[in-house]
């Protein structure tokens, strides 16, 4: 049988060691210390990685089967006016798609695009949103150096 591996964890581990050998406290998982209430049993996960600063959340999302619903419920949550007052800072969103080939997810990296295009323009300043595209885990040493600089400077 083979073990399956954890790909997610496996790109989240660098970041959680910068974020911890910085002082940092990290939220990650479905725990209640990591969650955007909807109502009733309802939540969206915030972030597979999440560093609280004095100034913002700095939040990274893995994708290992594309999708843009990970940038799509910041949006959602940010302007609904019943769920926007728990998110008291801004969010910074480092978006991480795996690729297995370089056309791996081309439809969903376009879509990306064209959203966060889209929510710039209705949410402004309420969040900042970056995506990377990885195949090795070397390839995310600029998102690394991204999110370090990120909650060193907030």
């Amino acid at each position: 049988m083979q073990v399956r591996e954890n790909l997610e964890q496996i790109a989240l581990s660098a970041f959680e060691n910068t974020a911890e050998s910085s002082g940092f406290v990290v939220f990650k998982g479905q725990g209640c210390n990591n969650r955007l209430p909807l109502g009733g049993n309802l939540y969206f996960q915030f972030g597979d990685l999440r560093v609280d600063t004095d100034t913002s959340h700095i939040v990274i999302e893995v994708e290992s089967a594309g999708g843009i619903t990970n940038l799509a419920k910041y949006w959602y949550y940010i302007t609904d006016k019943d769920l926007s007052r728990i998110i008291q800072k801004p969010i910074i969103l480092m978006h991480l798609y795996r690729q297995v080939s370089h056309s791996d997810y081309g439809s969903h990296l376009a879509l990306w695009d064209f959203v966060w295009e889209e929510m710039r323009k209705t949410i402004g300043d309420k969040i900042q949103a970056i995506r990377y595209t990885y195949r090795n885990i070397s390839d995310l040493d600029p998102a690394i150096q991204y999110f370090k600089s990120s909650i060193l400077s907030h």
